[in-house]
C-alpha cells in the first residue's frame, strides 16, 4: 500500500511548467482535465487522439514533437491512475520517442524535461530491468534542464521529490517539507498552475507521513483550490481524517 501511494503521488507531481507559446492552447485544457478528473479515461483517449492528429496537421518540427510528447505523457498518466500499466507504458514509450525527436530538433529545457518525465513515469509501469537501465538517466537530465533554465519550477520540484516520496531509508520528510516550502517563496523559481498544485500537495503528503494530519489536511486543501476535482488528493484528505478520529 505504501509503495502504491509513493508511486501514485510521485508521478502525479511531475507534470512540468512550460514557456507559453511553445505548446498549443488546447494542451492546457487537456492537462487540467486530467488533474480535475473531468473526463473518463475513454473520453480523454478520444480527445488525446484528436489533439495528436491536430499537431500533425498544424505543427512541424520541434513544436510538433514537443506537443505530441506532452499529449502522450498525459494519456499515460490517465491510464496509470486506472491501474492499467500496459496502456500507460504504451503512451510513455511514444512520449519518449517524440521527446527524443524534439531534442534532435532543438535541445532545450522543455524537450529535455518531457523526456525525463516520460522516463520517470515509465519506470513505475515497466519491469525492474527497465528501471535499472533508464532510471539512472533522470537525475542528470533534471540537472541539464536547470543548466538551461535556472528558474524551471518543475525541474526544481523533481530535484526535491526524493526527500518526500522515496521509500525509507532514502526519504527525509522534514527536509522535503523545507525544500518544497522554499519553492513557494522563491522569486527565482517559476511555478505554473500545476507546479504550485504539485508543491502544495507534496507538502501535505510529507506532513501526512509524519502523522501531522491536521497540517497535512491544510496543505492538501490548499492544493484543491487549484484543482478542486482532484480525486487522489481528496482521497488523501479522507485518509488523514480517518487517522484523526
Amino acid at each position: 500500500m505504501k509503495r502504491k501511494i509513493f508511486v501514485l503521488v510521485f508521478l502525479f507531481t511531475v507534470i512540468s511548467c512550460f514557456c507559453f507559446g511553445q505548446l498549443p492552447k488546447e494542451y492546457y485544457q487537456f492537462r487540467d482535465d486530467m488533474y480535475n478528473f473531468a473526463k473518463s479515461p475513454e473520453e480523454m483517449e478520444v480527445t488525446g487522439a484528436e489533439l495528436l492528429q491536430k499537431a500533425d496537421k498544424e505543427l512541424s518540427g520541434y513544436e510538433k514533437y514537443l506537443a505530441k510528447a506532452r499529449y502522450e505523457f498525459i494519456l499515460g498518466r490517465v491510464w496509470f491512475y486506472q491501474n492499467n500499466n500496459e496502456k500507460a507504458g504504451q503512451h510513455y514509450d511514444k512520449g519518449i520517442e517524440y521527446a527524443d525527436l524534439a531534442i534532435k530538433e532543438k535541445s532545450d529545457a522543455q524537450s529535455q524535461l518531457i523526456y525525463a518525465e516520460n522516463i520517470s513515469a515509465n519506470c513505475a509501469v515497466k519491469p525492474v530491468s527497465y528501471v535499472l537501465i533508464w532510471g539512472v538517466k533522470i537525475s542528470p537530465l533534471t540537472k541539464k534542464v536547470l543548466d538551461m533554465d535556472s528558474k524551471n519550477g518543475a525541474a526544481f520540484y523533481m530535484q526535491n521529490a526524493q526527500d518526500v516520496y522515496a521509500p525509507a531509508p532514502f526519504n527525509n520528510h522534514k527536509r522535503g517539507i523545507k525544500k518544497m516550502s522554499s519553492l513557494l517563496d522563491n522569486p527565482n523559481v517559476v511555478l505554473d498552475k500545476d507546479d504550485k498544485f504539485n508543491v502544495l500537495s507534496s507538502i501535505g503528503y510529507a506532513n501526512m507521513q509524519l502523522k501531522k494530519y491536521s497540517e497535512a489536511i491544510k496543505w492538501l486543501e490548499d492544493s484543491l483550490k487549484i484543482y478542486p476535482g482532484n480525486k487522489y488528493v481528496q482521497s488523501l484528505i479522507e485518509e488523514c481524517k480517518k487517522f484523526q478520529n
